[in-house]
């Protein structure tokens, strides 16, 4: 099995890109999974999910009793650390009091009170050797959107301010306990991300961008394109600023089949 993250910023296409490559390689034979952004559950990436250390974890099952069984169905265990999910996409799993605490123990999405740096890559690097060792093998190929550079960077750049030194640290150690399913990087790139970033708005229905939330994302690209070449991981980009999408996805689809050298 191979995994394959599809990445670039915001308006780029990459849950497009990600179902367009998944359709491709059935069609030619493989055996797919894919996991776009804010999937649930998706077994590597989280979206409003609630930390907690196994006293706590068991404080919370004891005080919302009545929820017990709910809460453990929505738990990923990670070593001494239990994330509870409490929210399907904008759909909340459960109800007040207790959705108030469980977004005051968020793990990664805003939190009010982040975990240390130093947790929240510990934390991360179980949970997928987790699902290292729950993978059997079932497919030839598991795509992920986002979910290597997007999400946990702006998640290290909003809670942590982290230098590209410490990214480039906490991707490591991800990369490095996937080492062994040959993971691939499809990197998505546009020359003028302002406009790319208002197309995907309107497409969206969204209103259009403010002026740092493009500043924010230019300023990703650059971090993007700094890091990507310190990592040891197989890697493509492709610059999608013509929109001739269905022009590079018989060549994703080969390098994302080729056999690591």
């Amino acid at each position: 099995m191979r995994l394959v993250f599809i990445e670039g910023v915001s308006g780029v296409g990459k849950s497009t890109i990600t179902q367009k490559i998944c359709d491709k390689l059935s069609e030619q034979g493989f055996s797919v999974n894919r996991w776009l952004e804010f999937d649930f559950p998706n077994p590597i990436d989280f979206y409003c999910t609630a930390y907690f250390k196994q006293d706590s974890y068991s404080n919370l099952l004891t005080e919302f009793s009545e929820y017990a069984d709910d809460i453990k169905a929505n738990t990923v265990a990670a070593g001494d650390v239990k994330l509870v999910r409490y929210y399907n996409r904008k759909i909340p799993l459960f109800t007040k009091p207790l959705l108030d605490v469980l977004g005051k123990h968020e793990f990664c999405y805003r939190p009010s009170n982040p975990v240390p740096l130093l947790e929240y890559t510990r934390v991360y690097k179980m949970v997928w050797e987790k699902f290292v060792q729950e993978t059997s093998g079932g497919f030839d190929f598991v795509l992920f959107d986002g979910a290597l550079f997007h999400h946990p960077i702006n998640d290290l750049r909003s809670n942590y301010n982290a230098s590209c030194d410490k990214i480039i640290n906490h991707i490591k150690t991800l990369l490095n306990t996937i080492d062994t399913l040959s993971p691939i990087v499809i990197y998505l790139s546009a020359d003028n991300v302002s406009e790319r970033l208002r197309k995907a708005r309107i497409s969206r229905e969204e209103t259009p961008p403010s002026v740092e939330q493009i500043h924010f994302w230019e300023e990703r690209k650059r971090i993007d394109t700094a890091v990507m070449p310190k990592l040891s991981v197989q890697h493509y980009f492709y610059d999608i600023s013509r929109e001739n999408w269905d022009s590079f996805i018989d060549d994703m689809a080969k390098n994302i089949t080729k056999m690591r050298g």
